[in-house]
């Protein structure tokens, strides 16, 4: 069966989610992405928020870990781990205008936007606001 596992930052800035939106989906989602063999899941996490928003940070601690046994998108069994890690920026976004890095779209959401379904977001961040890692009180 085939095993995907993934790493990425979740960064709130006053009160704000660092969110992203790419052509592939048709919702926001945490950065992110695939595991290399030579990277662990911290190097990872960074890495992917480097290239998909262009901003680099540091991380403070492991959060929930999400598991799946089937592709949320196409159904399709496999394994998916999702790791996440509570991350701060080094350098404070200047302001929180969304703006485009590499085919992002990189937006800055208010946490309440979110629980009141004002956007379409990926399952995980869903997960990890019940969780209480995505909350107002995380930065």
């Amino acid at each position: 069966m085939k095993k995907i596992i993934a790493s990425g930052p979740v960064i709130v800035d006053g009160g704000r989610l660092l969110i992203i939106k790419d052509d592939k989906d048709n919702f926001y989602k945490l950065p992110g992405g695939t595991v290399d063999g030579k990277d662990s899941l911290e190097e990872t996490c960074l890495r992917e928020l480097e290239e998909e928003t262009g901003y680099k940070g540091r991380i403070i601690k492991k959060l929930h870990t999400i598991k799946l046994n089937k592709n949320p998108k196409t159904g399709e069994k496999m394994e998916i781990e999702l790791n996440h890690y509570k991350c701060e920026l080094i350098t404070k976004p200047e302001n929180y205008e969304p703006f485009k890095h590499h085919g992002h779209k990189v937006e800055w959401v208010y946490l309440y936007k979110l629980v009141e379904g004002q956007y379409p977001i990926a399952p995980n961040i869903y997960h990890l606001i019940l969780k209480g890692d995505i909350n107002a009180d995380i930065e």
